[in-house]
């Protein structure tokens, strides 16, 4: 390993035990996070010290432009992180900033007017669309014994298609988790060695039409997929130690949630998912009734409700509205039930994801222009397998643009 990969896994996993949570997947050498555990919580005060010697090292190290700007960045959401928890925080906007690399915007309601005009149009009948949303979402509800045989044939499914476009490594693999009273919907925790744990939460009920961009998100070929390539070219094949620690609060999720987000429509268009759904997903389900093609239609127009939880951040720590409001808000923006609202409420809460919560539709709006035309598999393949930040891609597009 080079000092320089050696001082970032260990002003890492110095920090983590500041911030529990922090490091979302450690890798590395299991000698390096001994030594640290052993040596006890090492003061805030000296690793911002450390955070600012790394920054120099980095500058100096002749690195290539991508892999400076990586760690620069990685490295200057590390020192914000430090100043939030030494007492002398950061705003908001600031922080989301410095953490990720993007600026946080509230997105017009008017988009999420527009969504709603188009669901009204796919649930028609009786009653509120609030209504009329919740009877359709009641009517994809799993029973509990086939929630993991429905989950389990889109995880094969998506990775069936993900193996076609990409080159996975031989061992890569995964399991599936059932968990519960967790602020987020699902989660993948990688284990290293090409290896997940997907955790999906039962506090809400799991919906035969969430399957499928559920699984592409997670596992294929989305966030697993992405930290299986990633160990691949960069930590075993291309010795960058940097990429042996994947942190929650750094710029490279931005890019994760981007390409987490964007999978489903690289491996499926719409009457290829339509077909699966209703010739093989709804029948393990026991839905016999259930159309398919309105369904997917439905997860276009729902897709462009995803910012309002990053509104509702905004006006939480931003404008420091009450909670009450902010949940009001998520019902009625959100299409959301009083349950639903309530766990999103809880994750913008969580200090670990208040500001995390931009990273879904700011990443995958970042990436969108790459993953248009016949470029898109090209593309994402290098976004899957390169150290990017939000910075990087903002010129890669303005070129592709330009071009």
């Amino acid at each position: 390993m080079d000092e320089i990969g050696q001082g970032y896994l260990r002003l890492a996993l110095r920090l983590d035990q500041h911030f529990q949570g922090f490091v979302d997947a450690y890798f590395g050498p299991a000698s390096l996070k001994h030594e640290v555990l052993a040596e006890g919580l090492r003061p805030l005060v000296e690793l911002r010290e450390d955070a600012a010697q790394l920054q120099a090292a980095v500058q100096a190290a002749g690195y290539d432009a991508q892999r400076e700007d990586f760690l620069a960045r990685q490295v200057q959401a590390m020192l914000a992180v430090i100043r939030n928890l030494s007492g002398d925080p950061l705003d908001f906007g600031r922080e989301v900033e410095l953490y990720f690399d993007i600026t946080p915007e509230m997105v017009d309601e008017a988009t999420f007017e527009l969504a709603h005009a188009e669901i009204d149009g796919l649930l028609p009948g009786r009653g509120s669309l609030v209504d009329r949303m919740n009877v359709w979402k009641k009517q994809m509800e799993l029973e509990a014994a086939n929630v993991l045989p429905v989950f389990e044939r889109a995880l094969e499914e998506t990775r069936h298609r993900t193996r076609g476009l990409f080159e996975l490594p031989a061992s890569e693999d995964l399991s599936l988790d059932l968990v519960e009273d967790q602020p987020w919907s699902a989660y993948n925790w990688y284990l290293g060695k090409y290896r997940s744990r997907i955790d999906i939460n039962t506090d809400l009920p799991l919906r035969a039409n969430s399957a499928v961009p559920l699984l592409a998100h997670e596992a294929y070929p989305g966030h697993h997929t992405e930290h299986a390539l990633k160990e691949h070219y960069l930590y075993e094949r291309g010795g960058r130690t940097e990429h042996a620690v994947q942190l929650l609060l750094a710029p490279e999720c931005v890019l994760s949630e981007g390409i987490a987000d964007s999978g489903q429509d690289l491996i499926f268009d719409d009457a290829t998912l339509i077909a699966f759904l209703q010739d093989e997903l709804y029948p393990l389900a026991g839905l016999v009734n259930a159309d398919a093609e309105r369904d997917v239609a439905m997860m276009h127009a729902t897709d462009r409700l995803r910012a309002v939880s990053g509104n509702g951040a905004l006006l939480l720590h931003r404008d420091h509205r009450s909670p009450q409001e902010v949940q009001q808000y998520l019902e009625h923006y959100g299409l959301r039930t009083s349950e639903e609202a309530t766990h999103t409420l809880r994750f913008i809460q969580n200090p670990l994801f208040r500001s995390y919560i931009f990273n879904y539709s700011v990443g995958r709006r970042l990436v969108a222009p790459l993953l248009e035309g016949e470029d898109a598999a090209a593309n994402f393949r290098r976004l899957l397998s390169e150290p990017f930040t939000p910075t990087q891609v903002r010129r890669w597009v303005e070129a592709s643009t330009a071009g």
